[in-house]
C-alpha cells in the first residue's frame, strides 16, 4: 500500500475514538491548559524523504452542563509519518525500519515531556505501520485530578490506532 499525498492527521480518529479515549468528558480547545508536549514519534526521526504531520486534541473531565474541569485532562496527540521517496518498496522498508529502530524500543524514551510531578499522570501509546506511513498514537492524562479520569488503557489506544488505519486506508490511499 502506498499513500501519495499529504495526509491530514486529525481526519484519522475513527466514530468511536473518543468514547474509546475519553469517557465522561468533552473537548475542550488545544490551548485551554498548559499540556506537556507528547512525542508520538521520536523527533529526530523527521527529515528529508519523510513528511511528518500531527494533530493535539485536548478533552476535560465533565463537571456538569458541559462545564470542563481543567485541572483533570486527557491530551490525545496523532502523528504521521509519510515516507515520500517515489520507490514504493524503498518508502515501505524506511517506514519498517522506523517502526522497528525508533518506536520498537521506547523503553528508555519518555513520550510526555515536561510534565513535572502532577499527581496521576499516566500515558499510554501505540504505533502502526501501513505501506509508507507510520500512525503513532499517544494518551496522556495530566493536571492535579487526573486519576479522575478513566485511565486509557493499552486496548482503548490500540482500539484506535486500528480505527484510523482503516480511515487511513479508506481515504488516502492512492
Amino acid at each position: 500500500m502506498h499513500y501519495s499525498g499529504a495526509i491530514d492527521a486529525c481526519r484519522l480518529p475513527g466514530p468511536n475514538a473518543q468514547a474509546q479515549l475519553a469517557p465522561k468528558t468533552v473537548e475542550i480547545p488545544v490551548d485551554s491548559v498548559k499540556a506537556a508536549e507528547s512525542k508520538v514519534i521520536p523527533a529526530d526521526h523527521a527529515s528529508e524523504g519523510n513528511e511528518v504531520t500531527t494533530c493535539r486534541r485536548l478533552f476535560a473531565r465533565d463537571l456538569g452542563g458541559g462545564k470542563p474541569n481543567l485541572q483533570d485532562y486527557r491530551l490525545v496527540t496523532i502523528a504521521v509519518v509519510r515516507f515520500t521517496q517515489s520507490d514504493a518498496d524503498e518508502a515501505a522498508a524506511k517506514a519498517s525500519q522506523l517502526m522497528t529502530d525508533a518506536l520498537g524500543d521506547h523503553s528508555g524514551v519518555r513520550l510526555a515531556t515536561g510534565v513535572g510531578d502532577e499527581a496521576g499522570f499516566s500515558e499510554q501509546w501505540a504505533a502502526v505501520r501501513t505501506g509508507n506511513v507510520v500512525l503513532g498514537l499517544a494518551v496522556a492524562d495530566g493536571g492535579t485530578e487526573a486519576a479522575l479520569i478513566p485511565p486509557a488503557t493499552l486496548d482503548n489506544v490500540q482500539a484506535v490506532v486500528t480505527d484510523m488505519t482503516s480511515t487511513l486506508q479508506k481515504e488516502f490511499q492512492g
